[in-house]
């Protein structure tokens, strides 16, 4: 019997002009063949029972197919393709997937069909206590019709930027899992020669440990869930109330609940919009943590925790004209509870669901079962090494052209080893591919303040420079995306503009083309008095007008060249650590001009973890680069912190 690992398969696509790999276990003492266009080839499989091939160079092309036989035992391989294949490493941003943004680009995504990108997402698996040799699971699909809603959207977009522009076919290995920090992405000796989660490697060693903990907590949370919906039969009176829909529960008297409550709105359509007929859909923003919604007391959907949108789709015939009820009961495990602000809130009816209902507003409310905080659960996906061992590991032997990497909200808790360990998770994906010279093409994290619209946090700031300081590394490059965030969703949907860019990063580094994709970074301060001048390079600079307004409606477009405009998201760093809102002032092609206090110590660009109104741009509509810096009394400042 031959056995193949499960990457080896109809509509694999395989690097051009390298020597690929075919491997796989058959039947010890036979001599296996394979066959492929005019090379052929022979391997006797020996008492271990392994076999490999190595194939010859081939240029972009296909499709292909592909025979292994014995002499008893046989496998066909088919459609086969030769192009460029990429590795998409990181987390949830980059694991989303196309039907999480079909809001916005539905219309396009619906007309598309490209056969020649390609993606294979490797099992979601985690191993401690060793390597997974080889892939059990599997497939390669294609980006079409119900295969592509399942393709990573930024890896996508990539893809067809890099497809279009090289015309070659574009290979995709899908390895993000949401929710990982770095350390999931290293080897246990790694980790150990870092220091700084050895403590979990232990842990996670011990024998069934993860299964027993998995176990427990899931028959727990499903516990509290039930235990939060069942109304207290003969109980103290419920309590009730009104709460104004979008907001958070802190400052007011659900401030402090957990466990379930249940809210309703009524709502009047007219008889002449005909609500019966058609499908209708129900914008309920973002709620956290988890609810299950109705509509005239039939169940239409339910979302078990906090971050995807919440679109349900209410089938014809449910709603009528008059009076409808609408039903959500939430579940709040713990603080932080509420209906994310900045959100649509509305019901879209009608037969081209033109009518809209808007239910922001008073909602009325009461109390299901007041609960106990719901302790997180022990993601397993998340420890160290665990993902390295399970996922990157097997996939090693197959050549690819280079890495694009989206992660690092799982170590805002943590930045400032943040540099240390991406650095050690880059080199040690490069000894694992034989690959020193491998391009790793990484994003930047996107802003977001958990609904919050105007914050003091830095925590994303500072991995953000973190992240520069790794671009330093050769071979690679960085993305900026915060000004593609949204402060009130951690999975912005503009990931389109990330994959463009990120397509342009490799053009430049990996193809060598003449594209421009330099983002404006400061490169001189001089202060005088009190103004300081600063000055960026490598390209003009420009000002997006109204590039951010606080609803996140507003897209880069609209260019400001006149000297004298206003430049937006600076801050005056204090000298007792303070930081104060400062406007700039565009005075050239290349500078900014800036008041300084007399008490300044330092300024500071989009250093905020949302920071939505910096408006710096580079004329290729590229963010300025975030900094912090010193400024001294008189003279040249320090470049950064």
């Amino acid at each position: 019997m031959i056995r193949l690992s499960s990457l080896i398969s109809d509509g694999m696509v395989l690097q051009r002009n390298v020597k690929n790999r075919i491997w796989g276990y058959g039947v010890p003492g036979r001599t296996i063949e394979l066959f492929f266009k005019s090379f052929t080839a022979k391997y006797e499989i020996g008492k271990d029972r392994y076999f490999e091939f190595e194939l010859p160079e081939e240029p972009a092309g296909g499709p292909w197919g592909m025979l292994l036989c014995d002499g008893e035992d046989s496998v066909v391989i088919r459609d086969i393709l030769f192009g460029d294949v990429f590795l998409l490493g990181g987390q949830s941003n980059m694991e989303l997937p196309i039907e999480r943004v079909m809001e916005r680009y539905g219309d396009e995504i619906l007309q598309t069909s490209e056969d020649e990108i390609r993606m294979f997402e490797v099992p979601k698996e985690y191993v401690f206590g060793g390597k997974r040799q080889e892939l059990e699971k599997g497939f390669w699909t294609k980006a079409r019709g119900e295969e592509l809603q399942l393709f990573s959207a930024a890896g996508y977009f990539a893809a067809k930027e890099l497809h279009d522009r090289e015309g070659i076919p574009v290979g995709l290995l899908q390895t993000a899992v949401g929710g990982t920090p770095v350390k999931a992405w290293c080897s246990e000796e790694t980790i150990v020669r870092l220091g700084y989660d050895t403590e979990e490697i232990a842990e996670c060693r011990q024998k069934g440990y993860p299964e027993k903990t998995i176990k427990a907590e899931e028959e727990r949370d499903l516990l509290w869930r039930r235990e939060a919906l069942t109304m207290d039969a003969g109980g103290e009176e419920t309590e009730k109330g009104s709460f104004r829909v979008p907001g958070f529960f802190e400052g007011t008297e659900l401030e402090h609940v957990y466990g379930g409550v249940r809210f309703a709105k009524t709502i009047t359509l007219a008889q002449e919009d005909e609500p019966e007929k058609g499908e209708a859909l129900l914008y309920l923003g973002a709620i956290v943590d988890a609810d299950m919604v109705w509509v005239n007391g039939k169940q239409i959907g339910e979302t078990p925790y906090r971050y995807p949108p919440r679109i349900y789709r209410i089938p014809e015939g449910i709603l009528h004209a008059g009076e409808n009820v609408i039903e959500v009961k939430v579940l709040i495990f713990g603080e932080g509870g509420g209906f994310v602000p900045g959100k649509a809130y509305e019901l879209c009816y009608g037969k081209n669901k033109e009518k809209k209902a808007v239910l922001a507003g008073e909602w009325d409310y009461e109390i299901i079962h007041r609960m106990e905080e719901l302790p997180q659960m022990t993601f397993f996906q998340f420890k160290a090494c665990g993902l390295y061992q399970g996922m990157l590991y097997p996939i090693r032997k197959w050549k690819i052209k280079g890495c694009f990497f989206y992660q690092g909200e799982s170590n805002t808790g943590r930045p400032e080893t943040y540099e240390e360990e991406f650095r050690a998770m880059i080199e040690e994906w490069r000894e694992l591919w034989e690959m020193p010279e491998m391009p790793v093409i990484f994003v930047q994290l996107a802003g977001f303040s958990d609904g919050k619209l105007h914050t003091e946090g830095t925590n994303w700031a500072v991995l953000r420079e973190a992240q520069r300081k790794t671009a330093e590394m050769p071979h690679t490059m960085m993305v900026q995306a915060y000004d593609l965030g949204e402060y009130n969703d951690l999975h912005p949907t503009d990931k389109k503009t990330v994959g463009i860019r990120a397509a342009l990063a490799a053009e430049k580094m990996i193809y060598g083309r003449e594209v421009f994709c330099q983002n404006p970074e400061l490169t001189e301060m001089v202060r005088s008095g009190n103004h300081v001048q600063l000055t960026f390079g490598p390209s003009c600079i420009v000002l997006h007008t109204e590039k951010r307004t606080p609803d996140l409606k507003e897209v880069p477009g609209i260019c400001l060249k006149e000297e004298g405009a206003s430049v937006r998201g600076f801050e005056i760093v204090h000298r007792d650590g303070s930081r104060t809102a400062a406007e700039g002032r565009l005075t050239g092609a290349r500078t900014v001009e800036i008041a300084m206090p007399e008490d300044a110590d330092g300024i500071s660009y989009a250093w905020n973890d949302c920071p939505w109104e910096a408006n710096l741009y580079s004329a290729e509509e590229l963010p300025a680069v975030p900094f912090t810096v010193a400024v001294h009394s008189e003279g040249t400042g320090s470049i950064r912190f």
